[in-house]
């Protein structure tokens, strides 16, 4: 080839040179990375990768720079034993890692999209709707609509034996726990069917003898033995004193007594109990048009107005025996019982 005059001719010496100096600068970054072995090996900030099935490694590799990838895999023929395989699932990373604290949090599996949430015993529908949307877990209304939704109760009542096809409402039967649910799947839907099975398992298949004695013993079916122990669980917080409690209205409904439970009547607001204050009570204790309304309606309410836990449901089923027909909470947090009514009276001095 002609050369221009002026144009340096080509050395194979320099260009050899070239070479070991880019594998001294090569190496160079190597060590560099093998001695790196401080928190700042891979940066991870606020990351979120979805495994699938057959995915390797590479899924991550996106979400770091190229050194760290080629550290990561160098690690990894150092060390293959560090790593065998992907689950299927989010894996979530923030934050820096060494090579093997990355593959340690992996090695632990896929995030689980799992959120804890606990239903509190004297929680209604309607407590459980507000609680469920004051966490931004829900649409307001969700809940309700779906445990009101009659077709969606006659369909559950096949699986579930113990919810009445005809009723309106699934109330007394979403059992009160701490659950934990995907938050990826219909929050709703989820929580409904674990806690009817949660009844199922703990109240229903255990119990299911007891609940035949009480309706030969008192008359009540399992649907009004549960309203029954919905209503100890609104008036009752303290477990020693709940089978008493039973006991007593099971006494009142032997003699056509009313409950007179004030709190029921707030149940046909259809609200919360915290917006069901004293004054909202005594506002309403006279109307007779309240179907919830036991100081003026005899006989029990026509569902249950809370969630009654296992502790209380055993109250109702082995209630106390006694010659009681009144009770009253004092200022001091005592209970007192009565028998006749001006017995009841002069106990409204601990009021």
């Amino acid at each position: 080839m002609k050369r221009t005059f002026g144009t340096p001719k080509p050395s194979k010496k320099k260009s050899g040179g070239g070479i070991r100096v880019f594998l001294v600068i090569a190496l160079g970054g190597l060590l560099r990375l093998r001695s790196a072995r401080g928190p700042r090996d891979l940066s991870f900030e606020e990351t979120k990768v979805e495994i699938t099935k057959g995915s390797s490694l590479s899924a991550f590799y996106e979400h770091l720079s190229s050194a760290e990838v080629f550290w990561l895999k160098w690690y990894l023929r150092q060390h293959p034993e560090s790593f065998t395989s992907l689950q299927e699932g989010t894996y979530a990373l923030s934050g820096t890692y060494t090579a093997i604290e990355f593959l340690e949090h992996i090695a632990k599996g896929p995030e689980k999209n799992y959120i804890s949430y606990t239903v509190l015993e004297w929680w209604s529908i309607y407590d459980i709707d507000a609680d469920l949307t004051s966490k931004g877990l829900i649409t307001e209304g969700d809940y309700i609509s779906y445990t009101t939704n009659l077709s969606k109760i006659e369909e559950l009542s096949q699986k579930f034996d113990f919810l009445p096809s005809t009723a309106v409402s699934m109330e007394g039967f979403l059992y009160p726990d701490t659950y934990y649910l995907d938050n990826r799947q219909d929050l709703v839907r989820q929580l409904v069917s674990i806690q009817l099975n949660t009844f199922k398992k703990k109240v229903r298949d255990v119990h299911s003898s007891d609940f035949s004695t009480i309706q030969s013993n008192y008359g009540l079916e399992v649907y009004k033995a549960i309203i029954l122990a919905s209503i100890v669980e609104k008036e009752e917080k303290n477990s020693a004193n709940k089978p008493t409690v039973a006991g007593i209205f099971y006494n009142r409904i032997k003699i056509w007594m009313g409950i007179e439970a004030d709190i029921t009547l707030c149940y046909n607001f259809k609200k919360p109990y915290s917006s069901c204050t004293p004054s909202v009570i005594a506002k309403n204790i006279s109307d007779t048009t309240n179907p919830y309304n036991t100081r003026r309606v005899v006989g029990l309410p026509p569902t249950p107005i809370s969630n009654p836990d296992l502790d209380t449901i055993k109250a109702v089923l082995f209630p106390q025996s006694s010659n009681y027909l009144f009770y009253l909470h004092g200022t001091d947090g005592k209970i007192y019982y009565a028998t006749t009514n001006t017995e009841h009276n002069a106990n409204k001095k601990y009021l």
